[in-house]
Parts: C-alpha cells; structure tokens; sequence
C-alpha cells in the first residue's frame, strides 16, 4: 500500500505550478477541529467518509461525482491527528496534484482493480470508527455528520455567492433570448453550456413551456416547443455547494391565468423568504406561508408540489414541511419555490439575523411585497414583446437585454480557485 503526503505550499511540476489555497486550507482545518469534537463525543477513534456531500465539505470543495464510476472507489478516513484519502492509483494523481495541494491530507492508495473494500478494511481494523455510510463493520453516524455542515463557513457562504450570480446570469441571459418556438430542451441545453463554459455544472435544469407545469409540478424538459410562456428553474453546483433559482418568461403580454397566477405565488414566496431567519422553526415559517395560501382561497395548492428545501453539499439537504423538526441556524440556505397553478418563483436565500437573497437581480423585473411594513422584492414576470400590438410589455425586456450585454461574458470570472493549475512564468 502507497501512502505520502499532499504537500503544502509551493510545487512545480510539468511545466506548471501547484499553489497551495491558504482560506482552503483555513476552512479544512476547522472543519477537521469539528470532526475531533464528534469523535471526542461519540467516543470513536476515527471517521469514514465516502458520501460524495461529505468528500466536498470536508475538503472545502473536491467534486468526484463527475468523474466516480458505480460504487465507491475514493474515501476519506480521519483521526484526532491525521486525514487522509484512500483511494485508487488512477484518482491518486489528480487528488495529489491537483484537488487537494496543500490542504495537509495524506494519500493511501491501491491498484484500480483491487477492491477497494479491502482498503477501508485495513484503515478501520481494531479501531472504533464512524462512518457516513455503515461500510466494513463501522458505526453508522449518518445524521450527526450532516449535522456538521448544515452552517456554512465564511468561504462556502463566499463561494454560493459567486456561483449565484453566474447562476442567475446564466438563466436571465438564456431567458430574455426565448422566442415562440424554441423548445424546452433548446432552452435547457443554453442554460447548461452557459453554466458548464464556467466550470459550474447544471445538476438540475427545469423548462416547462405553456403551463405545463400545472399538472407536472416536477416537469424537465421535452422537445415541445415553447408558444406562449415558460418557466425555467435550475440548481448549479460548484465546489459540491449548490444553489438555484427559478424565473417566469411570458411571449407577448401574460395572459391574465399567468399573471393572477403569479401574483399569489410571490405572496407566498416573499413569505417564505422574509421569516426564513436564524432561530426560528422551519415549522414555523411553514404555518406561516400555508396561511397566506389559505388567506387567498388556495388551502389544498401546497400540497401538489413541494415548497422549499435547504441546499448545501446535496439538492436537498432537508425538505420543508409541515412536520419539519429543523430549528434555522445563521449561514444556512433555503431555496424557496412556491408554486400556484401554472406559476412558480424560485429564489435561494441566506438565513441570519436579516436574510440575504443570494439569487435577487436587480436587471430583472420586479415586484415587491410588504412583509410586515417590510418591503419584499420578488422577480416577476419578463414579457417579450411578439409584436406591434403588444403595448408595455417591451420596455423592462429591452433593459434586461442591455444590461446583459453589458456585463457579457465577464460575470462568470473569477470562479477559478488557487487550487487550479497555472503556468509557470518563463
């Protein structure tokens, strides 16, 4: 068995240069005191991690899932005093050089064709191990490792912040540029290649043409061509962190089913994002959202699609519901996206002492909705104008349109991390 560490600091190899990312390793190093904490708790001499949310999060950001074949063929063991990857000699040189430089983890490997069972069995053998997964005799300890990243970190809560607006980008650009007849996949795909062009992989696209939606409330997408209105909603990962946002566009003037439609779901919506604040139960702020659905004549509508879900290393980390046990904590994010007959919005907001819209804009249209004398801004619906005819619909798709020409291709910058490779000057 191969065993060395990922070294810190400064190496060139090949012709390019491994930089060591030092808030990276800040971030690993505090989750690694978190992890010495469960350990001293639970009474265990070590952790196994081989769910690919707990790989990222402890590693402030290693993405396998791309690249891993069925079944786990890359784990992360830690100790009180060491951390390390077990993994196969084919991913070895990718996580060595590249993945995690610097970030103070060792690295034990096997040929790829070993089992990779094996490995983990000679880590765990005489030790008292907890594990995210139950593998080779360990303790299952599922729900308290989760618990450990629930609240993000200062870099993670920078991090969905960036993405977020390459996320939002990415939907509003491809959005503005629909006309009758494209179809939802051609729609779809836009999004994705805006999205993957910047490193940021679509791990959720949705367009549903025509209030379509309606009946399918978890519709993708299809080959039918969009003819009056469609909704997209995509979730982004990065650095395994997830986000998403949800926007209406409307060929012409909405029809007057879309727009009441709407018009009741940002209630909701502005709702849900307003009382989503550090302390209070996710039960709570339930009740309250579901009372503004009874207040205007809807009390059965939530029950066609689900409301809301709290991101971070997984699409959904926990479900909001009415029998939510979930207490919100600060730096914690919740995508709100309530729907009412054929409309949906969709926004990701940060939890705290005040709540922060990760995905607002302030190029796309807008409503907003006093919350307790508060005022609450939601997206609305873009209408682009089909024709002469279609008096006031123009004007709000003309500024996005600019806007979003202005900013180009630069908005997607600066997702690069110092992680990444660069060439060596001379």
């Amino acid at each position: 068995m191969a065993s060395k560490s990922v070294q810190s600091g400064q190496r060139q190899i090949a012709g390019r240069c491994l930089r060591q990312d030092e808030h990276r390793l800040a971030d690993v190093e505090l989750k690694h005191e978190m992890v010495r904490q469960l350990l001293r708790t639970q009474q265990a001499d070590a952790i196994l991690l081989q769910d690919p949310a707990a790989l990222s999060w402890i590693t402030a950001g290693v993405d396998l899932t791309r690249s891993q074949t069925d079944g786990c063929q890359t784990s992360i063991f830690i100790t009180d005093d060491a951390r390390l990857f077990a993994t196969n000699s084919v991913d070895a040189v990718q996580l060595f050089e590249r993945e995690a430089f610097g970030l103070g983890f060792q690295l034990k490997q096997r040929e790829w064709h070993q089992p990779h069972s094996e490995l983990i069995a000679d880590l765990c053998r005489s030790r008292r191990v907890l594990s995210d997964c139950g593998a080779e005799g360990t303790i299952q300890a599922t729900r308290p490792i989760q618990q450990l990243r629930q609240s993000l970190t200062p870099l993670e809560v920078d991090r969905l912040r960036r993405l977020s607006r390459v996320l939002v980008h990415a939907v509003e650009v491809t959005a503005c540029g629909i006309q009758t007849g494209r179809t939802e996949s051609d729609v779809a795909g836009e999004v994705a290649h805006r999205l993957l062009r910047r490193t940021v992989w679509p791990a959720r696209i949705q367009v549903a043409a025509d209030g379509r939606n309606q009946r399918y409330r978890h519709w993708g997408f299809g080959e039918d061509a969009i003819e009056r209105s469609a909704v997209i909603s995509c979730t982004a990962r990065r650095w395994g962190l997830h986000t998403a946002v949800t926007r209406t566009v409307s060929l012409g003037r909405a029809s007057d089913r879309l727009l009441n439609a709407h018009s009741q779901a940002v209630l909701m919506h502005a709702t849900g994002m307003f009382f989503s604040k550090a302390g209070e139960p996710v039960a709570d702020v339930w009740a309250r959202v579901q009372r503004i659905y009874e207040k205007f004549g809807l009390p059965d509508e939530w029950r066609l699609a689900d409301q809301a879900e709290l991101l971070a290393y997984r699409l959904s980390e926990h479900q909001v519901g009415p029998e939510s046990e979930l207490r919100l904590s600060s730096n914690q994010v919740l995508f709100w996206h309530p729907s009412v007959d054929q409309a949906a919005c969709g926004d990701s907001v940060l939890t705290g002492e005040r709540v922060e819209c990760l995905t607002g804009s302030s190029k796309w249209p807008a409503v907003v909705v006093q919350v307790r004398g508060v005022p609450v801004t939601c997206a609305a619906i873009l209408q682009i104008p089909q024709s002469a005819t279609d008096h006031g619909t123009g004007s709000d798709w003309e500024q996005l349109v600019n806007q979003l020409e202005d900013v180009g291709a630069g908005e997607g910058d600066g997702l690069g991390s110092q992680w990444e490779l660069f060439p060596v000057n001379g």
